[in-house]
């Protein structure tokens, strides 16, 4: 939606340019109106640009507001993977045989690869929060 208001914007910009052309064509066409003329072109250029300025944060926000909802996302996501870990390893089955047993320990140490690379991306996400917090 945003992107076809910038669309919208570039278009538009091209018109002011033309009508500011337009307005200094008519200064020597019709020199005794040029004055309102004038008047009314800075008025609307100083409107364009303070529209432009207040699209420019739009923009900023909403990018800002992109980039929360990602963390948002990928916290939710790291959560559901921890908990998913937790009752993995909460588990009081530790085999009734050796083969069991033995089934058991593989399982832990694809556990534990699991952890190493949710560790890391604990770290991402603080690494992430800090950013977001810090601007």
């Amino acid at each position: 939606k945003f992107d076809d208001f910038e669309k919208d914007m570039i278009s538009k910009e091209v018109r002011i340019r033309e009508l500011t052309i337009l307005a200094e064509k008519l200064k020597v066409e019709h020199y005794s109106e040029y004055e309102m003329i004038r008047e009314m072109i800075e008025r609307l250029n100083q409107k364009w640009k303070n529209l432009v300025v207040m699209s420019e944060q739009r923009k900023e926000n909403l990018d800002n507001a992109q980039e929360i909802q990602r963390f948002h996302r990928d916290a939710d996501d790291t959560k559901a993977w921890i908990s998913e870990k937790d009752t993995a390893l909460s588990t009081s089955d530790y085999g009734r045989d050796l083969a069991s047993v033995q089934a058991l320990q593989r399982k832990h140490e694809v556990l534990e690869r699991d952890l190493a690379a949710l560790e890391e991306k604990v770290r991402e996400l603080n690494v992430e929060a800090a950013k977001l917090t810090s601007s």
